[in-house]
Order: C-alpha cells, then structure tokens, then sequence
C-alpha cells in the first residue's frame, strides 16, 4: 500500500497541471489507490462481464482468430455505429454517430469541437467533472448551477433562465446524473430544449447511465430534445459491464459529429478493431435489454442492502439509476479525511465529495456481486462508526 500522507493526496488530486487545468480530483484519487484497495467500493459501474457471458450474448470467440489486427474504421465501423443509431430510436444516423475510446475521449473530444475562447457555458454541480474542468483550461468562461440538498434534482428553472439571460454556448449535464443518481423528467428536457433552441446553445449530455434507471426504460434526452440542439455521449463502461472495451460514442448532427471526428485524429485515432467487432456482436436488442435489466437488479439488490446495513450512519439518497449510491456524513463535512482513513486504515476505497464541488458526501459503488454485496456493506459500516466515535472522542 502507498506510503503517502494525506497533504500529498490533497496536492495529488487537486494541483494544478497546467494554467486553467487542475488535476482531475475523482480519476485521480481512484488512480492513485484501486489498485491497491481491499475492497474498493469506488466504482461506478457494474460488475464486468467475463468472454463466457459475451458468448451467451451471441459473441463467437472462435470467430475472432480470422480478424486482423488493423487499424479499422477510425471513425468507428458501419456496422457499430449501425446499432448505435438503433439505440437512439433512428433518432441519429450512422454517420452522425463516432466511436470513441471510452466515453471520456467522447467528453474530450466534445470539449475541443465546442469550447471556445471566451465563451459562456454552462453546467450543472456535482457532476462527473471532466468536461467543467476541460472548459476553463480552453479559454471557457464557466457558469455553475448547484443542485440542492436534500432533492439532488436538475435546477432547470435556473438553467432556463441563464439559458435565456446569458444565451452560453453549450450547456453540459449528466444525466443520469453522477453522483447523486437522479433522473431528468421528460418535460424537463423538453422545456430545457425549447430555450437551448431559441438561445442557439447546444446541449451535451452525459448519457453514460443511461439505460440503468430502476423505473425502466426512458428515451435518450437526444431523442426528447433533438439533434439540432442536443448531443449524446455514452459508452458500454458502466451499464453494459465492458469497461474494458474501451467503446464510447458522440451521436448528434453531422456537423459536429464530422468536427469531433477531426479532433478525435489528434487523439487515439481509431477504436481497437478487435471492441469495435465484439461491441457490434453484443449490441443487439435482446442483448441491450439482457443488460440493461441485469444492471437493474444489482442496483436495486445492493441499494436494498445498503440501505439496511448503513441507514443508521449515513444520510442516503434513495439511488434512481447509476450504479453507486449518495450519502450524506452527518458528523463532519471533511469526507476527504474520512475517505482518506477509510483507506489507509482499512483497505476500504470509497469516493470523497470534495472530488464532486460537494465536501460532506460520499458516492459508494453499488455495482459489486449481490451475493458478496452485504459482506462488504457490513465493513464499510463498522469502519464508518468506528471513525465516527473516534471524531466524537476527539471532538472533530
């Protein structure tokens, strides 16, 4: 385990790297610690799938000795990009659509194709902080609407109004939101697209979570919204269990597609032949629905357990979709300290609130085996009261 105190950790995760870029506080501290974690509670996805289960999907391995290990379709193949679309409702077409590696590339590439010098934009906090702390660092201006303890829901009066008054450039949300789980309604969107339209701001979301709400399937915003002022990122990460594809994607108008696609040659260039293939074998209706119901009764199984096991330490929010859960500290507001402990004294990787412009909380992954699910709940609450009384000794 690393030697490190906790000043390092806070330089580490919080330092600036370059002007107007500061560390990328969550990636860094999961960086720095999973693989060293007993037990790391810090994921936000679900549990990856192993090849056996890729088959049952209608994957055959076999097939995979004939593939040469080219470069591929930089933008992604038609036959990927193909399902994607149908993932949409045809909202998109094949060529409004670019594979990425993982949806982080989709964030970054999204940021260089809209961020420019000067301009507003505009985001919702806490979020998944990439594209906020990309913004800054390519000359954007930004403005930050804070979702609000205890409901956690989108401010979208709030966003109406800088939409309208302020008229930014780009609007960027994640929804289902991460961390706090919660779900934008549907007139919502709808309401939020018509003042984006008459202020020409695009809207891009974060749509990684999608497909994982408890109360079933929803449209994409792009599809509520339209492609004419809406975009979509999303990936096979965290609701599909392959992480380790490293397949992302950027679905809206042509343009902006064509212009990611520009920027993305600056980046890795092409997805790997060998996903891109896999993820266009799994990629079907039945398999999508296999999925996103196999996503769906974790999350619910290990927030059931969560609930039982820990209510009585931590202030939770009931989790809509995502695979981790929101909880309030009730005793301190320092949950970087309390993470830090958990740690370097029991093994245990949680994520710290000041990681997400929200010290006091911790987003804990629910995404782990539901049968192992309970055991570690259990030592999660006995760590957490045991740093609970000791901060009640020492009188923190």
């Amino acid at each position: 385990m690393p030697s490190e105190d906790l000043g390092y950790i806070k330089e580490a995760i919080s330092g600036e790297l370059r002007r107007g870029l500061r560390a990328f506080c969550l990636e860094r501290w999961q960086s720095l610690h999973e693989n060293y974690a007993k037990l790391n509670m810090s994921e936000s996805g679900v549990s990856p799938l192993k090849l056996y289960e890729l088959e049952e999907l209608g994957l055959n391995i076999e097939s995979l000795r004939e593939i040469e290990i080219g470069y591929g379709w930089t933008r992604g193949s038609p036959e990927l990009r193909e399902r994607i679309s149908e993932l949409y409702g045809g909202e998109v077409e094949e060529e409004e659509i670019l594979i990425t590696n993982g949806s982080a590339e989709a964030n970054l590439v999204a940021a260089l194709t809209t961020v420019s010098e000067n301009y507003l934009y505009g985001t919702d906090v806490p979020n998944y902080m990439q594209l906020p702390g990309l913004a800054p660092f390519l000359g954007g201006k930004m403005l930050k609407l804070m979702r609000s303890h205890p409901s956690w829901e989108f401010p979208v009066g709030e966003a109406i109004r800088l939409i309208e008054e302020k008229r930014p450039k780009a609007f960027f949300m994640c929804n289902p939101n991460n961390p706090t789980t919660k779900v934008m309604k549907e007139n919502a969107l709808e309401e939020l697209g018509d003042a984006a339209r008459r202020s020409g701001t695009i809207l891009i979301f974060d749509e990684v979570y999608w497909g994982s709400e408890l109360h079933g399937d929803r449209k994409s915003a792009l599809e509520i919204i339209g492609k004419d002022v809406a975009v979509s990122i999303s990936g096979l990460s965290k609701v599909y269990g392959m992480p380790g594809l490293r397949i992302g994607w950027i679905a809206g108008n042509k343009g902006l597609v064509n212009k990611a696609w520009a920027f993305k040659d600056y980046t890795s260039i092409a997805p790997s032949v060998l996903s891109d293939k896999i993820a266009s074998t799994v990629l079907k209706p039945d398999s999508i629905k296999r999925l996103r119901e196999r996503s769906r009764s974790i999350l619910k199984k290990n927030s059931d357990a969560f609930s039982s096991k820990l209510s009585d330490v931590l202030e939770i929010v009931p989790p809509e979709a995502g695979m981790f859960v929101w909880a309030r500290v009730p005793w301190t507001n320092d949950t970087l300290e309390i993470s830090w402990e958990l740690f370097k004294d029991r093994g245990i990787l949680v994520n710290p609130g000041e990681c997400f412009d929200s010290p006091g909380f911790l987003r804990i992954g629910l995404g782990h085996d539901p049968s192992s699910f309970p055991k570690h709940a259990e030592e999660l609450r006995i760590a957490l009261q045991m740093i609970r009384e000791k901060s009640v000794y020492i009188g923190k």
